[in-house]
């Protein structure tokens, strides 16, 4: 759980979280974008976000388990959260990463579903999906993630759940539907202080040549990996609250 030294009362609150559902965690000091130089095309804070998800990427890389489990410290868990993160033997055997959140907007995803436990199912996402608050991560993806990310060109989220990245085309990325994971801003913000970890900057940018040869590179092995978009839909994932 990624949580940066000066917002204690998010860890306060992300502690509550995790106690209430019985699930231990271990806290990772984030890079506080007041330290270091920011990535060209990034902010400091889009910079500092990306730099401790790799924190985390060198923790699952250099470790002993097939999987880890990442979270920023804005995540709130819904309905049995805890069972599915008690075992990875529902994990897709050919799974790099797979996403638990939902940002309630609309993604592509595969039609085909596959029922894993507890009224959950997984599935193939296509389609761009915001947000990096809480996914499961392979130790084979997370040394790939580090090899292909030494040098940064999107914030984290659109290298790990964009189509239009070239880190994104050489996962296989499924999505937990519905999601049993939810930024604290999509629900009731009573009580829950603001996540300092990855604050965007949502202006639009220009790309620059590069980028625009990156995003059609991209484009183009999805499709040679995939083939068309046939058998797939555009879904809202719903977040599957606490009962």
């Amino acid at each position: 759980m990624i949580n940066l030294d000066r917002s204690k009362d998010r860890l306060v609150q992300v502690t509550s979280e995790f106690a209430r559902i019985g699930v231990a965690f271990e806290r990772i000091a984030a890079v506080d974008a007041a330290g270091i130089s920011k990535a060209p095309r990034l902010t400091g804070a889009e910079t500092a976000c990306f730099r401790s998800h790799q924190l985390c990427w060198r923790m699952i890389a250099d470790g002993s388990q097939p999987y880890g489990a990442i979270f920023e410290d804005d995540v709130v868990f819904g309905h049995d959260a805890s069972s599915l993160l008690r075992s990875t033997s529902w994990v897709p055997k050919d799974a790099d990463v797979v996403k638990l959140e939902t940002f309630l907007d609309p993604v592509r995803i595969d039609r085909q579903r596959h029922e894993v436990a507890h009224g959950y199912s997984v599935t193939r996402l296509f389609g761009r999906h915001h947000g990096a608050a809480a996914y499961i991560l392979s130790k084979s993806a997370a040394k790939k993630l580090l090899r292909l990310t030494k040098h940064l060109r999107s914030p984290v989220d659109n290298a790990l759940f964009d189509p239009a990245t070239l880190t994104f085309v050489r996962l296989t990325v499924y999505q937990m539907v519905p999601a049993p994971c939810i930024q604290s801003q999509w629900v009731s913000r009573e009580d829950k202080p603001e996540s300092l970890i990855q604050q965007r900057n949502l202006a639009p940018k220009q790309d620059t040549v590069g980028e625009k040869i990156h995003k059609h590179a991209a484009r183009a092995i999805l499709l040679l990996r995939n083939g068309t978009f046939r058998g797939t839909e555009k879904v809202v994932i719903p977040y599957r609250a606490q009962e």
